[in-house]
């Protein structure tokens, strides 16, 4: 079992709840990164529920041995016991909420709530299991943003009111999401331009082309792909490509400089640079590492 991380850093801010004196809620933490961080190694968390919330970015998780790819305004649960991280895939970029709970026994109470309703709000989360991974709303991260306000200076009992409404409405409105099993759905024109870049990715691919591709305006075409998908398409452009020089780098005959070339980007320096902005290393370290 893996100690709850409470130590904030620059871009890691994390609140000890628990030591504020909310029991059971252990810790809210976020990270804003601008660029890929080390993979999260392989934890769990005895008797406790971690509730993530991607306001933006994309993010890989490996959850008791399945494969989770979520997307901006997804939410993703981890329940008591399971095994969770990144395995070997880094922390990408955007910015990421988490909540631990810890699960009361049966004589004890979560917040405001009653031993009745503790024991209902805890079941009603349980309950999510099998659908984990659902689709938010932009509306979560103001209950979470409004906690970090609050705490930016001691807190007071008013604070500790206002504290407690907040992640009472947070947590209802997860369970709100989950309950209506609004898992993400992506729609035939995104979907359809998704499987055209990952078909062509050694072809030029301008947003203007695709949007036409999609009968969309390009303003309309941006803003519907970074809805539905969590991210711009130029950035999931240079994803795809950046997966599929894995795939060429790997291949020992390949050198760094044809397959910046089979890739269409203007110069292996360039290639390199956007390489590690996703994975964290260079292409001469990733080819050394494989």
């Amino acid at each position: 079992m893996q100690e709850l991380d409470t130590v904030s850093t620059e871009e890691r801010k994390i609140i000890d709840l628990e030591a504020l004196g909310f029991k059971f809620i252990k810790v809210l933490g976020s990270y804003n990164y601008r660029e890929m961080k080390k993979s999260l190694e392989m934890h769990v968390h005895e008797n406790m529920i971690e509730i993530c919330f991607l306001e933006k970015g994309t993010q890989y998780y490996h959850i008791q041995g399945a494969d989770y790819r979520i997307n901006g305004g997804d939410l993703l649960l981890t329940f008591p016991g399971e095994e969770h991280g990144t395995k070997s895939f880094p922390e990408e970029r955007g910015r990421l909420f988490w909540l631990v709970i810890e699960v009361p026994d049966k004589n004890s109470r979560l917040l405001n709530l009653t031993k009745k309703d503790t024991k209902l709000f805890i079941e009603s989360f349980m309950g999510l299991k099998a659908n984990r991974k659902f689709k938010g709303s932009d509306r979560l991260k103001y209950d979470l943003n409004a906690i970090y306000r609050i705490c930016k200076h001691p807190i007071n009992g008013l604070d500790r009111i206002k504290i407690t409404n907040l992640l009472l409405h947070f947590l209802l409105s997860v369970l709100d999401f989950g309950n209506k099993h609004s898992s993400q759905t992506i729609s035939k024109e995104i979907n359809d331009i998704c499987a055209y870049i990952k078909d062509n990715l050694n072809e030029p691919l301008p947003l203007e082309h695709l949007a036409r591709l999609s009968n969309l305006s390009l303003s309309h075409f941006k803003y519907k792909f970074k809805k539905e998908m969590g991210y711009s398409p130029s950035d999931y452009v240079l994803r795809q490509k950046i997966e599929k020089a894995k795939e060429q780098l790997l291949i020992k005959t390949n050198s760094i400089q044809d397959v910046a070339y089979n890739l269409v980007f203007s110069s292996s320096s360039y290639f390199a640079t956007v390489f590690k902005r996703y994975t964290g290393v260079t292409p001469t370290q990733f080819k050394l590492l494989s």
